[in-house]
């Protein structure tokens, strides 16, 4: 069920998304879009991030992504640190590491040929990153002259590009919500994105992803921490552990 790749470490310094490789060409290139846009500025304060306010998802404390403190439901949950997960049969996942830390810095799901890579960062009390972010990968793909739009979907506005690859063109999803002090951000590539029920499944993961981002001071886009969970494991996790 689980496992884990590693990749070059490319900055010695990178505390976010930037230190994700993937063996496929499609999330690669569709991963270094959104890891450009979400490590700027990761070295400022809370206080002296400048963003725009959050775009809050409506219904996200109900129908998710969940935040921990607000997440009462009693069931099952695969641990990974900062993201948790309910299992669900069939689901493929793989936590991608850097190399030589060996740090935990992305988990990625595989349902039927498609997949969805997830990370948590830090943001600011009152204010959000999705909106700032997504403009940056926008900006991005319009100077690799890459086809993309925005689109109001069920988990809000959402980034759809068509990244050029060695097997063609292929279409690649960026998604983001905000959440209270943290950003989660994916990346769903591969098989049936053009699918309206490969859209809901990937909207019903997206939205099942529980993100804990604890007390402690952090700079806003700083990456929350990862952890491997054991193998095959699924524990029931209470909402306020």
């Amino acid at each position: 069920m689980f496992g884990r790749k590693s990749r070059a470490d490319r900055h010695d310094d990178q505390q976010t998304a930037d230190a994700v490789d993937t063996e496929d060409a499609v999330r690669e290139s569709a991963e270094k879009q959104s890891a450009d846009a979400t490590d700027e500025s990761s070295d400022v304060s809370d206080a002296d991030e400048l963003v725009e306010p959050k775009e809050l998802l409506e219904g996200r404390d109900a129908q998710g992504p969940f935040d921990f403190g607000e997440f009462t439901a009693s069931q099952p949950l695969i641990d990974f640190g900062s993201i948790l997960l309910p299992p669900r049969p069939g689901l493929t996942i793989r936590v991608e590491v850097e190399e030589p830390s060996k740090r935990p810095v992305a988990v990625t799901f595989e349902d039927e040929g498609t997949q969805l890579q997830v990370q948590a960062f830090a943001a600011p009390r009152s204010e959000g990153l999705w909106h700032e972010v997504r403009e940056q990968i926008t900006q991005q793909l319009g100077a690799q002259k890459a086809a993309h739009r925005e689109f109001q979907g069920e988990l809000g506005l959402e980034v759809h590009a068509a990244v050029q690859t060695p097997e063609g063109t292929q279409v690649v999803r960026f998604l983001g919500v905000d959440g209270p002090r943290w950003f989660l951000r994916g990346v769903v590539s591969g098989a049936g994105l053009d699918n309206e029920e490969t859209a809901e499944r990937v909207n019903a993961l997206f939205r099942s992803i529980v993100v804990r981002r604890g007390s402690e001071p952090r700079a806003p886009r700083e990456l929350l921490p990862l952890s491997l969970p054991q193998q095959n494991a699924a524990d029931s996790v209470p909402a306020n552990a």
